[in-house]
């Protein structure tokens, strides 16, 4: 029991010491709509937005972020500084954000975000 709770309130340390960090970025949509996505900061997502109707993408925070006009986060890409909006972006079909370095995981699937 004794030996239970030490490993349980290790955990619990572990766990607030090291909390996951998000990085977010906008999506709207012609009409206005928004949808904010958010990846961990550790890792490296692709994510795709070929069925999602996207005029602008405003990038929150995070440090990194590509934008290709392939599905799948390969080729050339253009950048999109922190804090920085990237209008005109219905050619965008894939964003790759998070941490700088690292290969991209994903995309694992390819929704319309505004039709969840």
């Amino acid at each position: 029991m004794v030996k239970t709770l030490a490993l349980l309130a290790l955990c619990a340390t572990v766990a607030v010491a090291n909390p996951i960090v998000l990085v977010k970025a906008d999506l709207i949509n012609n009409s206005g709509k928004t949808y904010q996505l958010q990846v961990d900061t550790d890792n490296r997502s692709c994510i795709c937005l070929k069925n999602t109707q996207t005029a602008k993408i405003l990038n929150r925070d995070a440090a990194d972020m590509k934008l290709f006009s392939t599905s799948d986060c390969t080729g050339n890409f253009s950048q999109l500084g922190k804090g920085k909006t990237q209008i005109n972006a219905q050619w965008v079909n894939s964003v790759s954000m998070g941490k700088s370095g690292v290969p991209s995981i994903g995309p694992y699937g390819c929704p319309n975000y505004f039709n969840r």
